[in-house]
């Protein structure tokens, strides 16, 4: 909201009106959109985990992308003029002080005009999409040096590899299957559970032979057949998240990284002060 648009008292309020209005119809659409979703899902097979052990997540974090590498996290953090790349080791110390003001292994603050989201690391490299700037940046993942940008059509959500390609999801129901060097586009699946569309992908993960997704505003994470884009199962961790007592409606569960050495997944959330290792079971 520009300030030079708002002239009087009157004028304020209505203004405040009509963006208070313009905001819960976004919520209400959301919700509404979520509880389809939920009904399409269910049916979904269930897939069982045990909460394995905790550690504490960094809650000025509004996490977009998240992974693991060599016992160290690798995160990305979204928002204009907030957005940055930043990693740090698994292992954390022991008092809640030394917690909370643990500085970053490493840290790049992205350009001002950048909206950081998904991230995923292949080759030693870390590419990290942005949200509607259609830009990847091609990052050194020992010294995150900036080594090169490419373009893409459409928004940027959530980032994966399986090894071949980068798949980017971009909030649809689609993925997106790009050249690890050109970032052409070289191919799209639609994801769907028994021929209805399953939209909001955003943050991924290449595992076991499967890409996982978090739903946005959402509290699962699906697992998708690669190849045909068949939702196979769906993880529920809404009683996780109530545990968190988070206020912020924006954060939500968004982050899904895989430990090969535990064969187990971290989750975490936007600005959540926990992240959570599960056992899939």
């Amino acid at each position: 909201m520009k300030e030079d648009n708002i002239k009087t008292d009157g004028n304020t309020f209505t203004a405040m009106k009509y963006f208070i209005g313009l905001f819960c119809l976004s919520l209400a659409t959301i919700a509404n959109f979520s509880y389809a979703q939920a009904t399409s899902l269910a049916g979904a097979t269930t897939i069982h985990y045990k909460i394995l052990s905790e550690r504490s997540h960094k809650a000025s974090l509004f996490t977009q992308g998240f992974l693991i590498k060599d016992n160290t996290f690798y995160e990305s953090s979204g928002l204009y003029q907030k957005s940055q790349l930043v990693s740090y080791p698994i292992a954390e110390p022991e008092s809640t002080w030394a917690k909370m003001t643990a500085p970053f292994t490493q840290k790049q603050r992205i350009p001002d005009r950048f909206f950081a989201e998904g991230l995923t690391l292949l080759n030693n490299k870390l590419y990290l999409i942005t949200w509607q700037e259609h830009t990847v940046f091609i990052y050194d993942a020992t010294t995150f040096s900036l080594l090169k940008t490419l373009n893409y059509t459409g928004e940027g959500w959530g980032l994966a590899t399986d090894g071949k390609y980068i798949i980017r999801s971009d909030g649809s129901n689609q993925l997106f299957f790009h050249n690890t060097e050109s970032f052409a586009l070289e191919k799209t699946i639609s994801v769907k559970y028994k021929q209805e569309a399953i939209s909001n992908l955003n943050e991924l993960e290449y595992a076991e032979g499967f890409i996982w997704a978090n739903i946005w505003h959402d509290n699962r994470i699906i697992k998708i057949n690669p190849t045909t884009g068949e939702v196979v199962g769906a993880l529920d961790f809404s009683e996780t998240v109530k545990t968190l007592k988070v206020k912020d409606g924006e954060s939500v569960l968004n982050g899904i990284a895989y430990d090969v050495d535990k064969k187990a997944f971290w989750i975490t959330g936007k600005q959540w002060p926990k992240m959570f290792l599960v056992k899939l079971q």
